[in-house]
């Protein structure tokens, strides 16, 4: 009831200002009514399972207490806590209040609206756990000038491992964090369940207030599976399909039984003879489970551990974070500290776990499953007297645990700490953020190494690491190893034909790169390929097996190859008995297994299909909503920068883009509007941007130029690719995304075996960025076979299993399947140099100058002429809401490094940070000012026509 009522309370913030001010009242009062009667009839979450007998504290003793968390573990745990301390709590789930990572503005207008104020009257004490930033309203309210604004409740703020979880402002929140801190408001308290996540804090913020360490309560009411007296025998291990420390431990014959999905709860696991784990996080209540419950638990050593995941071998989210911490970065993880290792067996290697399990003693040498029970059940004692002790301090000091009063001997009190920062300790604001730039610059070089570290690791692998990362990154199960391991024998064959049929043996300059320094027989290598292709024709795979994908895909491309561009010279050819006859069949089955959903009527095969197409044109798609952006978009074409290209806008049918928007736009000339439906019928459950490959293979031109709805174009299309010798060479004009996050290529290379020199030399299988390409604008010549293979095969990555079980788990969208999808296929392609920049003015903060190194707008590119021809987005200041005005463009970055600089997604529109502003940051020419002034005039002249494209037509601007 609370959730629900508090959820209407959020929505009153998107009704217009005159009905929010009218509605606000009620549904305060309703929320304050909703509050009260939760406390006042205890409508409670407690654990009964064990301590239901302990009595309840009277009224007047027990604070009210509100706990504030959207966690069910950490729901759990403090339900237990309370039973046992004789008190009761009402949750409040922050959820309604929007997505994780709660930005500065937000909590300010939640303020503002009046939620902190009902929260806190109706609460002596909130406790905030697991996800911190949800609770940032209450934590802004504390900074407040107007002590009426406060949250006056006593704030507890217990830290697991999301300190700052989602948050985009990052800057801003870290600054919240630090004055809390420097103001110690007396009604707030710090509390974590370990010392990491303090640690963290104080790295980030250098923030170090004062915490207590509480240990989770280590319970669990999970009722045991029945096991069997021979599975009592043996060890289990939860790990992923694709892991490498599962083909690693499978490969060494390590005796264990793996476990999927749900494992049953502590109190199943401790009759197993043991539980073997490879941590994913530094502290887990799983963790804490296992030792209360007695569970036989075998962990690497910290030292195997740190090898593990500098190898890649084991994935590992926090490592850089603990990394950062020093050589002592063991003592913050729990699986390592003093309290909990007596009861806890380490393993240094995979022999010496290999040894443990192949024996026949009793893994408990160290009595576990008696004393570390009883070890948890004092640490949980002293947990609960700590917690008491905090309510105590804060004017409630009757508490009871399990319903005794306190003995001086019955529990070890738990001391604050604080933990020491890497910095002098800032006494100002100004201090503050010079210190704090500093670390965040520290923190980038820390981060730069640790990339330096793992490439280096990479090269010093053994033989056999390296055999087991190739088994765990098929992504498949490790007995498909064997199997894929022939057809791995194929694939350098592969990549030397279609090398030289692109024509690159004796070049100093390649794309590809596979028969440099080599010595290569044409024809003997041709024949390999059909020979192996006669045998692995029929290989099975599921849609997101990309390894094996790519490793037909390839075979088609070189049959097809043969068959529609016969270049080879006769003394090849007649080397190879039956060449076009083999070519031939092997493009038929291919095709019809690879891609059967291109069948209909009409089509038959790629020839079929590549037959159809004729010219050049403009593929658009767009569903109702998208129907102002799509218009404004067709009309800048037409009206502003001159573009005649013939248009096609394509729909998925009948609810995707209205009958009525459909009439609209089939009045404008040279459009043309396409029912996906009925040109690709058998495609199903595509839509959104991974329909953009599609599209672009339906459309009727050979040289299409997709163009996204939202795309602001500066540059006419046409021209673009006209003078592009990017676009003559290759048969692609590509566009490089902006740099955000580090990347990681061990995905690609699974399934990429022999990568081309250009994606070497790239940033995504560099490690630099894990965003390579920006689809907005794609142009794809589809008379050039390499590209309509590449294309078949990008279709095939964004089908959606492809796409949710591959694709979409390692990479945002579409847009790195363009690329991904030439690689695939071994299709030559380039892109055009520079990464994506941003266009629009300058940066200004709290007030302040303009940072003339900081410009802020959309993605913006530039050409090979340096010309700027796009951004990636509208002219509007926020999407769609014309309301909030239009951007003031004036300047752009055109990035010069391959990783640029910060983007700042915590301010909007986001921002672009220049390394090298006197080189990068460029005012716009008075032509490219013009065209977008242009621009936005029609879009305000068709907010007033309601989109009317008819009079457009007629008064339209005088071409440009």
């Amino acid at each position: 009831m609370v959730e629900k009522t508090v959820g209407m309370f959020s929505m009153t913030a998107r009704h217009s200002q005159p009905k929010r001010l009218k509605r606000r009242c009620m549904v305060l009062a309703a929320l304050a009514f909703v509050l009260a009667a939760l406390f006042l009839t205890k409508s409670l979450s407690i654990s009964k399972e064990k301590y239901d007998s302990v009595p309840l504290l009277s009224e007047k003793d027990a604070p009210r207490i509100l706990y504030y968390n959207r966690h069910s573990a950490c729901h759990n745990n403090m339900a237990h806590i309370t039973s046992r301390l004789g008190l009761n709590f009402t949750r409040l789930k922050p959820g309604f209040l929007g997505d994780l990572g709660m930005r500065e503005h937000r909590a300010n207008d939640i303020i503002n609206d009046g939620f902190v104020q009902i929260v806190c009257a109706s609460a002596d004490v909130i406790i905030i756990s697991d996800t911190l930033p949800d609770a940032r309203p209450l934590l802004q309210s504390l900074l407040r000038q107007n002590p009426a604004d406060r949250c006056s409740s006593h704030i507890i703020v217990e830290l697991t491992n999301r300190f700052d979880w989602g948050i985009a402002d990052f800057d801003e929140y870290h600054q919240l964090i630090w004055q809390l801190h420097h103001a110690k408001p007396p009604n707030l308290h710090w509390v974590a369940n370990n010392a990491f996540e303090a640690k963290v804090m104080a790295d980030d913020t250098l923030a170090n207030p004062e915490f207590r360490i509480f240990r989770p309560s280590g319970f669990s009411n999970v009722p045991p599976n029945a096991v069997s007296p021979q599975d009592k025998t043996v060890a289990l291990l939860r790990e992923l399909d694709n892991s490498e420390v599962l083909a690693t431990m499978r490969e060494l014959q390590i005796p264990f039984n793996r476990i999927v999905g749900q494992y049953g709860g502590p109190h199943t696991l401790k009759q197993y003879r043991a539980y073997i784990e490879f941590p994913y996080q530094v502290s887990t209540m799983k963790l804490y489970e296992n030792l209360a419950a007695g569970v036989v638990m075998l962990i690497p050593s910290h030292s195997f551990f740190k090898e593990l995941v500098e190898k890649r071998i084991h994935a590992f989210g926090p490592w850089e974070m603990l990394r950062r911490m020093g050589p002592n970065w063991h003592e913050y993880m729990d699986y390592y500290i003093p309290e909990l290792n007596p009861y806890i067996n380490y393993f240094n290697s995979f022999d010496h776990l290999r040894e443990i399990l192949s024996s026949s003693k009793d893994l408990d040498t160290k009595n576990v499953r008696v004393t570390a029970p009883a070890a948890y059940n004092r640490i949980t004692q002293d947990m609960l007297y700590g917690w008491a002790d905090l309510f105590a301090e804060i004017g409630f000091p009757n508490l009871l645990v399990d319903g005794k009063k306190r003995s001086g001997s019955a529990y070890t009190p738990i001391k604050k700490f604080s933990i020491p920062i890497s910095v002098a300790k800032p006494v100002n604001l100004n201090e503050w953020k010079a210190a704090y730039g500093a670390v965040k610059a520290w923190k980038v070089k820390q981060r730069d190494e640790q990339i330096r570290i793992w490439d280096e690791n990479q090269k010093k692998l053994t033989p056999f690491e390296l055999e087991m990362k190739e088994a765990a990154q098929t992504g498949s199960q490790y007995y498909e190893k064997q199997r894929k391991q022939e057809a791995r024998r194929s694939d350098l064959f592969q990549y030397q034909v279609l090398d030289y049929l692109h024509g690159e043996l004796n070049k100093e300059h390649t794309f590809g790169g596979s028969l440099k320094g080599k010595a290569f027989d044409p024809a003997e290598a041709l024949e390999s390929v059909l020979s192996l292709a006669d045998k692995e024709v029929h290989m099975e795979f599921k849609p997101q097996d990309f390894e094996t994908f790519g490793h037909l895909a390839r075979y088609l491309h070189v049959a097809h190859h043969v068959v529609r561009q016969p270049s080879l010279d006769s003394s090849i050819t007649s080397k190879i008995p039956r060449l076009i006859e083999r070519a031939s069949t092997l493009t038929e089955t291919l095709t019809k297994r690879l891609y059967p959903w291109i069948m209909n009527d009409n089509v038959s095969s790629i020839n079929d299909m590549m037959g159809q197409w004729t010219g050049r044109g403009i593929a658009l798609t767009f569903p109702t909503n998208g129907y102002p952006r799509g218009v404004h978009l067709i009309l800048t074409l037409r009206n502003i920068l001159n573009c005649t290209l013939p248009i096609e806008v394509f729909y998925i049918g009948e609810n995707d883009l209205a009958r009525a928007e459909r009439k609209k736009l089939a009045k404008l000339p040279m459009v043309t509007l396409i029912n996906m439906e009925e040109c690709l019928p058998k495609v199903r459950d595509v839509n959104g941007f991974n329909i953009k490959p599609y599209v672009m293979l339906a459309s009727s031109f050979r040289e299409v130029i997709f163009l996204d709805d939202d795309v602001t174009m500066i540059q006419n299309p046409s021209t673009l690719v006209d003078e592009s010798f990017i676009y003559k060479t290759y048969g692609t004009l590509f566009f490089l995304d902006r740099s955000f996050r580090a990347g990681n290529s061990e995905w690609v290379r699974s399934f990429i075996p022999f990568p081309s020199s250009t994606s070497e030399n790239g940033r995504y299988m560099r490690n630099v960025s894990q965003d390579e390409q920006e689809s907005s604008l794609v142009v794809l010549d589809k008379a050039r076979i390499g590209v309509v293979h590449a294309l078949l095969a990008a279709c095939h990555m964004n089908m959606k299993q492809s796409r949710d079980e591959a694709l979409h788990k390692h990479t945002h969208g579409d847009k790195e399947s363009f690329w991904l999808s030439h690689e695939l296929v071994r299709a030559p392609y380039g892109f055009i140099p520079g990464v994506g920049g941003a266009a629009g003015f300058f940066r200004t903060k709290n007030g302040g100058l303009p940072e003339s190194d900081v410009v802020c707008g959309p993605q913006s590119h530039i050409d090979e002429m340096h010309r700027l021809t796009h951004f990636n987005g509208l002219t509007l200041l926020y999407k769609d809401d014309p309301a909030k005005g239009y951007i003031d463009f004036h300047h752009y970055v055109a990035p010069i490094r391959d990783n640029p600089g910060n983007v700042d997604i915590g301010q909007h529109p986001w921002c672009m940070l220049s390394l090298v502003p006197s080189e990068e940051v460029i005012e716009m020419n008075e032509r490219d000012k013009m065209v977008l002034g242009r621009t936005m005039e029609l879009h305000k002249r068709l907010l007033l026509t309601g989109f009317d494209v008819v009079s457009e037509i007629r008064d339209g601007l005088q071409p440009f």
